[in-house]
């Protein structure tokens, strides 16, 4: 893992305040800061008809994008979680 990667993860981390609401667009996922070192994800975009991709494709991208999260801000000394954030659709 490069170190600027690990750099950006702390540094984006440490902009958000306390209880402050961070996001990914591409797949919809709202994490809250929810410790000096611990980010939750909190909420996940619903699939919906009119996306160009299936329920399952997004499911799978925003399962990979939490995994990413929890490998590149763990390795800068950040505990990602997951609360439940399934929706029914």
């Amino acid at each position: 893992m490069k170190s600027e990667h690990i750099a950006w993860c702390r540094q984006t981390f440490d902009m958000i305040k306390d209880g402050g609401i961070w996001g990914i667009p591409r797949s919809g996922l709202i994490f809250k800061k929810t410790g000096p070192a611990q980010l939750t994800l909190v909420d996940q975009m619903p699939w919906s008809k009119d996306m160009p991709i299936s329920q399952a494709q997004l499911l799978m991208q925003q399962n990979s994008e939490f995994v990413d999260t929890v490998r590149y801000f763990g390795a800068a000394g950040i505990e990602v979680i997951r609360k439940d954030t399934h929706h029914a659709s």
